[in-house]
């Protein structure tokens, strides 16, 4: 059965987002600070986490850095804050979407079922991408450098792998929004630039190829 992580100091919300999933036939843990969120995730992971920003005792931001830091679980953020600065933080963050309060249960619904359809991996490259020390292999949904394990996210997965299936070809953006969100409508092009920074980051870290931006076209594994 799927889990999804509710996480929510507003008692009233976290009972409507039970409920609602609930009758989705998900199955529901709940958390009301940032400590007990970690320590939920920690005993037992779910499938998605769906984590308000205003948190006690630990804050929403803090949760999903470290959640992040560890694991590729997607995260669902809950904002009262509003504009594409807020929304570029949320992604810096490592989340993978965001949903504005107040939301409808349709949106919510739809943002959770496109989540775990992402984390699901319905769409991923055909073959296994190798890329100098560098392996992107669909079978698995697993990323390694030089034999290390990469710890990415389902979205920075996606990303990867249609740069590596190009490798030494400069790739569009528009071709990555649709690799990285492939049920959304009109992805907004400030979540690429987000989730191909940290992407960045991992691999500058594990001395991997990078994803190089090739002003005005895409971007490249360089």
């Amino acid at each position: 059965m799927t889990t999804v992580l509710i996480v929510d100091d507003d008692r009233a919300m976290v009972g409507m987002v039970a409920a609602l999933l609930g009758d989705e036939g998900y199955d529901l843990v709940t958390a009301y600070d940032g400590e007990q969120a970690l320590k939920r995730h920690a005993d037992d992971p779910p499938d998605l986490v769906v984590l308000d920003r205003r948190l006690p005792r630990l804050d929403g931001d803090e949760v999903c850095r470290r959640i992040r830091a560890t694991s590729d679980t997607p995260v669902l953020m809950l904002t009262g804050e509003k504009g594409s600065e807020e929304r570029a933080k949320l992604l810096e963050l490592g989340a993978d979407d965001y949903l504005e309060k107040p939301f409808s249960k349709r949106e919510l619904l739809a943002r959770v079922r496109a989540l775990l359809r992402r984390g699901g991996g319905t769409k991923r490259p055909a073959q296994v991408a190798r890329v100098g020390g560098l392996v992107v292999d669909p079978r698995t949904h697993q990323a390694s450098v030089n034999g290390t394990p990469l710890a990415l996210t389902p979205t920075e997965f996606r990303l990867l792998g249609a740069l590596a299936t190009r490798a030494g070809e400069v790739v569009d953006r528009r071709t990555l929004l649709r690799a990285a969100w492939p049920d959304e409508r009109d992805p907004d092009p400030e979540w690429l630039k987000a989730h191909l920074a940290r992407l960045r980051s991992k691999l500058d870290a594990a001395k991997g190829p990078v994803p190089v931006n090739v002003r005005g076209v895409g971007y490249k594994l360089g």
